[in-house]
């Protein structure tokens, strides 16, 4: 009798554990931190480079988290991917409607020249193709045109700052 409780608990117990274990995948944390500790531009292309895997391993299984789309967008908006960043802020806002408050402003924050931009690309099911944007070719030049103009002041602004900190 103690022996077929044992093994019912122990059936019981795995049983408990699987179901608690995520299948669905994660960001890798040593990169996020690598990142974190050294903001480089290597660390974040391999930043966005997991976020990107993240999320094609996440469309094939079906299975979607909340917030990758808008971690991967500022990711690419720290890369000057600008156009692809609304991309994924919009996508982000298609799939989970409680973050679009947020969303919206972190767009209004980092990519203002798509502020009012919500449109989606037809298919974002992959990222490799998200490169494409939804403006057409002459209102993509001139948010781009718009957005060199905010990084150069941000440029300008920092400069100004890191010599105040070095004197």
């Amino acid at each position: 009798m103690k022996h077929s409780l044992g093994i019912i608990l122990a059936g019981l117990g795995m049983a408990l554990l699987a179901a608690c274990s995520s299948s669905q995948p994660v960001v890798d944390e040593a990169t996020m931190l690598a990142y974190c500790k050294e903001p480089s531009e290597a660390n974040l292309d391999n930043l966005s480079k997991n976020y990107s895997t993240i999320i094609n391993k996440s469309r094939k299984t079906g299975v979607k988290q909340p917030g990758i789309y808008s971690d991967y967008a500022v990711a690419l908006v720290k890369q000057g991917r600008r156009a692809e960043a609304n991309t994924w802020f919009n996508k982000e806002m298609a799939e989970f409607a409680s973050s679009k408050e947020y969303v919206l402003q972190l767009k209004r924050t980092l990519i203002p020249e798509y502020a009012n931009d919500n449109s989606i690309k037809a298919d974002t099911t992959a990222v490799e193709n998200a490169s494409e944007t939804v403006l057409p070719p002459e209102k993509r030049a001139a948010a781009e045109k718009r957005a060199a103009t905010v990084m150069q002041k941000n440029k300008g602004e920092k400069n100004k700052k890191g010599k105040t900190d070095n004197q």
